[in-house]
């Protein structure tokens, strides 16, 4: 049918525009579409850039939370040693006392060296990876001051100079020994964190993540339970 001449010649024009412009908004639509999914294209890789980013920066932040930690164990132990200070004087006076009272002629540097300088210079050794010498100083601090006030700390630096030297086998033994001898340390989580690592060197990774969870479970919210619940996802994904 020609539609031309069926309809009258105004209401044809009209209906054609009205068709026309219907093309023409459509085609308008297709390009602010395509328009919008440009514009979302480039959103999705600005979002996947700035979560690589983040992820740097992630993992930058725990690499200083970490040395941040070890700076503060290294800060509490040098205010350990500094609170010996009373009982270095008690032992220095007693000597002095012995010194005179048989009228010893011998320098001072020569008399017996007290608790704190022999565990202050053990804990030196141990800062400038002396493992050896350190390891050395802390044994000696124990045979001459059983009863000192430092020998668990001590005994948990026994532990982690062999972990430092790689001999994890004696490092665990030591950690044990500390771990039965004084449970109520402050360096208990420590002890178990470095004796779990020492078990994942040894590849006992059964061993390792029962002391993970252990930590996890028994001290919450230190950051040995937020470095195990680290190890523990991968570990578990493994077995």
């Amino acid at each position: 049918m020609d539609l031309k001449n069926s309809l009258p010649l105004t209401t044809f024009y009209l209906l054609l525009t009205v068709i026309l412009s219907g093309c023409v908004a459509t085609q308008k639509d297709v390009v602010n579409l395509q328009s919008d999914i440009v514009k979302l294209q480039n959103q999705l890789s600005e979002m996947q850039k700035n979560q690589a980013d983040l992820s740097v920066q992630m993992e930058d932040l725990n690499a200083n939370i970490k040395t941040l930690n070890s700076k503060i164990e290294e800060t509490n132990e040098r205010f350990v040693i500094f609170g010996q200070k009373l009982e270095d004087t008690n032992v220095d006076f007693t000597n002095k006392l012995s010194l005179l009272s048989e009228k010893v002629t011998k320098k001072i540097d020569e008399t017996k060296p007290t608790p704190t300088q022999i565990y202050g210079a053990a804990y030196t050794d141990y800062t400038m990876r002396n493992y050896d010498l350190a390891l050395g100083g802390f044994q000696e601090y124990i045979q001459q001051y059983p009863n000192g006030t430092l020998v668990s700390n001590a005994q948990f630096w026994i532990g982690v100079c062999f972990y430092k030297k790689g001999d994890y086998k004696k490092a665990v033994e030591n950690f044990d020994k500390f771990i039965a001898s004084y449970p109520k340390s402050e360096k208990i989580p420590s002890a178990k964190l470095k004796k779990a690592n020492s078990f994942l060197k040894l590849k006992k990774e059964s061993q390792a993540i029962a002391l993970f969870e252990d930590i996890v479970k028994n001290y919450p919210k230190t950051s040995e339970a937020r470095q195990s619940e680290k190890y523990l996802a991968p570990l578990k994904k493994s077995q």
